[in-house]
C-alpha cells in the first residue's frame, strides 16, 4: 500500500485506540507513527505497509521494512488478535516484535517461526499527576528553550551526529515538522553558548489520552556527561505538563539510556523482544 497521509492517520487512530484501551501497554504511539514514517525521504519503495480495516476502521496494521532487515512491524486492536497469524505469514518477513512477557503473542511467532530472541527495548512510563520538579541547573551559558523554523539546520544537525549515520536532512524534517502531532513548542533542545544544540529532546503528545513520548532524544558526544541530556528531558517533561499531558512515555535500550530516563522519573514497565527467523 502506498504511503499517504490517509494511511499514516489510519494506522495513528488505532494507536489512539490501543492507548485508550491498554494503557501504558499500548504498543504504539502516534508520535511512533509519525516519527518513523516521516523521519527519512525516498524510503517508500523498502516498505510494505498493509491495513486490515473491519466496518469501515483500521483493526490492524503491518510495516515491513525491507532495507536489508526485514522487521516486520505491526499494531492489532486487542479484539482483533485473531488477525496476528495472517499478519505473522508475511513471507520475506526475519524479524517480528512481541512483549517478553506476552505468550500469546509470543505462541503465533514460534507457530512462523520467529524464536530467537534479539537485544531487548525497555517501556518506560512516568505520570505527571503533579507538575514534574523543574530541570536542574545548567552550566553557565547554556539555556534551555524550544526550536522555531529558523533552527532547522542546527536541530537536523545535531540528530545526525548523535545518530551517525542518520538519513535525516532538512527536507525530511520539514516532513516531521508538518506531521501530526508535531509541535515546535514541545520539541525542546539545549543550547551551548556557542549557538550549537548540545542536547535535545522531541515530545510528541496525545492530547485526547493525555500521554506524551519523548522520541528521539540525544546528547552531542563532546557535551556527554554534564547532566545536559536529564535536563532537556526535565524541561521537556514540564512544558508536556503545561501542555495538559498527564503521563510520559519513552524506550531505552542501553544501560545508560535506561539510567537517565529514571533519573528523571521514569520507570520499566515491559520489554519489547525482537525475535528472528532463518
Amino acid at each position: 500500500m502506498r504511503l499517504s497521509p490517509e494511511v499514516i492517520a489510519a494506522m495513528q487512530q488505532l494507536a489512539l485506540e490501543q492507548r485508550r484501551l491498554l494503557g501504558e501497554r499500548a504498543p504504539w504511539h502516534v508520535g511512533d507513527v509519525a516519527w518513523g514514517l516521516r523521519q527519512h525521504e525516498g524510503r517508500e519503495s523498502e516498505w510494505r505497509i498493509r491495513l486490515w480495516v473491519e466496518d469501515g476502521r483500521v483493526v490492524a496494521w503491518s510495516w515491513l521494512k525491507q532495507d536489508g532487515r526485514d522487521l516486520l512491524e505491526h499494531d492489532v486492536h486487542s479484539e482483533h488478535l485473531h488477525l496476528l497469524d495472517e499478519i505473522l505469514a508475511e513471507p520475506a518477513a526475519r524479524v517480528a516484535f512481541a512483549f517478553e512477557d506476552d505468550g500469546e503473542c509470543r505462541a503465533v511467532l514460534a507457530r512462523h517461526g520467529f524464536t530467537k530472541p534479539q537485544e531487548p527495548m525497555h517501556y518506560l512510563v512516568r505520570d505527571l499527576a503533579e507538575p514534574p520538579p523543574e530541570a536542574p541547573p545548567l552550566p553557565d551559558g547554556f539555556t534551555l528553550r524550544t526550536v522555531s523554523q529558523d533552527d532547522v539546520p542546527e536541530r537536523v544537525s545535531i540528530h545526525r551526529e548523535v545518530w551517525a549515520p542518520s538519513r535525516v536532512t532538512e527536507s525530511s524534517f520539514a516532513q516531521v515538522r508538518a506531521e501530526w502531532p508535531y509541535r515546535e513548542s514541545l520539541d525542546c533542545v539545549v543550547e551551548a553558548p556557542d549557538g550549537r544544540f548540545a542536547a535535545y529532546c522531541l515530545c510528541w503528545p496525545d492530547d485526547e489520552n493525555r500521554v506524551g513520548e519523548l522520541e528521539p532524544v540525544g546528547t552531542r558526544p563532546e557535551f556527554r556527561r554534564r547532566g545536559l541530556g536529564a535536563a532537556v528531558c526535565a524541561f521537556a517533561l514540564r512544558r508536556l505538563y503545561e501542555e495538559g499531558g498527564r503521563q510520559a512515555i519513552v524506550y531505552c535500550a542501553t544501560e545508560p539510556a535506561c539510567a537517565l530516563y529514571e533519573s528523571v522519573g521514569f520507570r520499566i514497565h515491559a520489554t519489547l523482544v525482537g525475535y528472528s527467523r532463518y
